[in-house]
């Protein structure tokens, strides 16, 4: 015989928890039993609607292609003096440096090729 198989079984627990609690504790307690039964359900919700279904096919992303950029004519027009100044300096450390890895690259016996620039 279970515990709440006679309905006067429910009642003596029901008295008991009224003694224990108090008459003012009861509503409280419930409603936040509530609450928090509202807060899971609606957490366990979530967690169900961010799974992706099992049966969908994930399709891989296609790679973007990266815009043609514009010729460097343009782009020298468009940039502040000191901009092109510091480019005319960096071009010819650039040339420079091709010139001494042309000279290491030569035999000894052959001078080196001026590279026009």
């Amino acid at each position: 015989m279970g515990l709440f198989d006679n309905p006067w079984h429910i009642l003596i627990v029901l008295l008991v928890l009224v003694l224990l609690f108090g008459s003012a504790k009861l509503p409280k307690a419930a409603k936040s039993m509530g609450e928090a039964m509202r807060i899971f359900k609606k957490e366990a919700q979530k967690l169900h609607d961010d799974e992706p279904p099992a049966a969908q096919v994930q399709v891989p992303a296609t790679p973007q292609v990266a815009a043609p950029q514009p010729p460097v004519a343009s782009q020298a027009a468009a940039q502040p003096a000191a901009a092109q100044e510091q480019m005319a300096a960096l071009k010819q450390q650039m040339d420079a440096l091709q010139q001494q890895m042309a000279a290491q690259q030569a035999p000894q016996g052959t001078p080196p090729t001026n590279q026009p620039g």
